[in-house]
């Protein structure tokens, strides 16, 4: 029954999303000289996409988590996190960014780009993939012959092998999109996102409604992947060109020094950002399954406000390319509006969040949330505050990225990793074995999180020196800062005189207070009115 409203609700959502598609083709107009415009419709599109899209897959997860047994789904997540993560990282290899910068710069390249990084990434996925698959599922075999861990299961192998095969049709498909970012048409990709999850959410369900298990999932997930590609090919068909593969030694020379630190950029990313959690297992003192369960419920709720930062930074990314090559000045004006609106929205999140963690911990688990409470709570009222510099870093990478400087951000990164893994192989074992409370090393984790942030800021900054952005970070931050306290004062305020639902009437005031509190505070002045009117198309556009 529940299934059966759910494909309701579903169905419901691809009519929305068709009628929103014609009403916004009928007012939406274009204009190449509204920066402001543009970059609003880049952002706010993409982001209405991103959480339907996390919805409809939070919703999956609550499905197959009622019909699987968990030994069944451990498996099959191993496999997504594997292929999903890690192999398409390293097999995109960073030229989707890089696809995205020199066709923005130079749209005439765009055919010869385009069938060369396809080339270069269909290649990668050939020759390394399927060995690095094999290497892990031998490793994995290995520790449960010397008796110090488990085998992946016959199922959870077989799901990794059929996973592989969505490495191909993936890899098309993020290279057209790579196109739309470069046209600035950010739009599109996100409505084809947004169909991808719903239909991957048919098929799946139809998976497991017909009793095929989590092959039957994996395979759905082939033929969504393929039918997406298939999209995407009239797509190019109809707003591009042709797609060719093309062989060319001389250009992918030139590109994979170019490309190779933006890929290791984003699997640094990925060690740095989450693999506290590994060691939080590891010297867990008997409760690190309880641990990385009670850490992992703060990470859900932060991964919502998580989607911002790449929308906004995609959408401005185009801009930022393109005045990279001689208008510095007007690079720097866009760098430091983007992180303005960055800050304007990440300092209400990362005080509303730790206002409310106890009760975002109820709301995430239900009559079970008891098993998790304080300690998810505790570390994501911690974990909220690494939202604003995060939201800063995400932007300034990019920034380095558009004039260049990818090589230096590779060493950042290094560094950030390094004080990353150093603090929390130090800091958890102690907090476990020495001072004997293994929740501390959960807050410190959770704390590290944040100065790992502010390390990476700290090695951007000279970079940015010397390119001449250095960014007036406490001139853009203090107004969202000081308003973000007035907005959390008051939500506490409602706390201690409500009862049950007291949460969702801080939640209430949280908004119209922050906006107060910023208008008192001279936040929006004649610059941002314009800004405002701009964006409305109401008044001269900038270039």
């Amino acid at each position: 029954m529940r299934s059966t409203f759910f494909l309701i609700v579903v169905a419901a959502i691809l009519v929305l999303i068709a009628l929103g598609a014609v009403f916004w083709r009928r007012i939406y107009r274009d204009d190449a000289e509204n920066v402001a415009r543009r970059a609003f419709k880049n952002s706010s599109v993409p982001l209405v996409m991103r959480l339907i899209v996390r919805a409809i897959d939070m919703a999956f997860f609550i499905i197959l988590i009622r019909v699987l047994p968990g030994a069944d789904i451990g498996p099959y997540i191993l496999a997504v996190i594997l292929v999903g993560q890690y192999l398409s990282t390293f097999t995109e290899f960073g030229l989707g960014v890089l696809l995205t910068r020199e066709v923005a710069q130079d749209p005439q390249a765009a055919p010869r780009l385009f069938g060369v990084t396809l080339c270069m990434r269909w290649l990668l996925t050939l020759v390394t993939a399927a060995p690095a698959a094999a290497v892990l599922i031998g490793f994995y075999d290995l520790l449960a012959r010397l008796g110090v861990g488990e085998a992946i299961t016959p199922v959870g192998q077989q799901a990794i092998w059929v996973l592989l095969l969505t490495l191909f049709p993936s890899a098309y498909s993020g290279a057209v999109t790579a196109l739309y970012h470069a046209a600035e048409r950010m739009e599109v990709p996100a409505l084809i996102e947004v169909v991808t999850a719903v239909l991957g959410m048919l098929a799946r369900i139809g998976a497991l409604w017909f009793g095929f298990g989590i092959l039957g999932v994996s395979w759905a997930a082939v033929i969504v992947t393929c039918i997406t590609a298939l999209i995407y090919l009239g797509l190019q068909l109809r707003d591009f060109f042709r797609p060719s593969l093309r062989w060319d030694r001389a250009l992918i020379a030139s590109l994979v020094p170019l490309a190779f630190p933006l890929m290791l950029n984003n699997l640094l990313n990925a060690v740095f950002f989450r693999f506290d959690a590994f060691i939080i297992k590891a010297f867990g003192g008997g409760q690190g399954d309880l641990l990385v369960i009670q850490y992992d419920i703060a990470y859900k709720v932060l991964s919502i406000a998580m989607i911002l930062p790449p929308v906004v930074t995609f959408a401005v990314f185009p801009v930022l390319a393109r005045r990279a090559t001689g208008e510095r000045a007007g690079m720097v004006h866009a760098q430091n509006r983007t992180l303005q609106a960055l800050l304007l929205l990440a300092f209400p999140l990362a005080m509303g969040i730790s206002v409310l963690a106890t009760d975002l911990v109820l709301l995430l688990g239900g009559r079970g949330a008891d098993q998790y409470l304080p300690l998810s709570a505790h570390a994501l009222a911690i974990l909220a505050w690494f939202l604003p510099l995060s939201f800063v870093n995400g932007l300034l990478q990019y920034v380095l990225i558009a004039v260049n400087r990818q090589q230096a951000i590779t060493r950042a990164f290094g560094i950030a990793v390094t004080w990353n893994l150093t603090a929390n192989l130090i800091a958890i074992p102690v907090a476990t074995h020495v001072l004997l409370q293994p929740q501390l090393g959960l807050y410190a984790a959770s704390g590290i999180t944040i100065l790992t942030e502010v390390v990476l800021f700290a090695v951007f900054l000279p970079l940015l020196r010397r390119e001449g952005l250095t960014p007036p970070l406490l001139a853009l931050a203090w107004r969202p800062g000081l308003a973000a306290l007035l907005m959390g004062a008051a939500m506490g305020g409602v706390l201690l005189v409500t009862g049950t639902w007291g949460w969702l009437l801080a939640a209430l005031v949280a908004l119209p207070t922050y906006t107060l509190a910023l208008w008192l505070l001279g936040a929006f002045g004649a610059e941002e009115r314009a800004l405002a009117l701009r964006v409305l198309g109401r008044a001269p556009s900038e270039t």
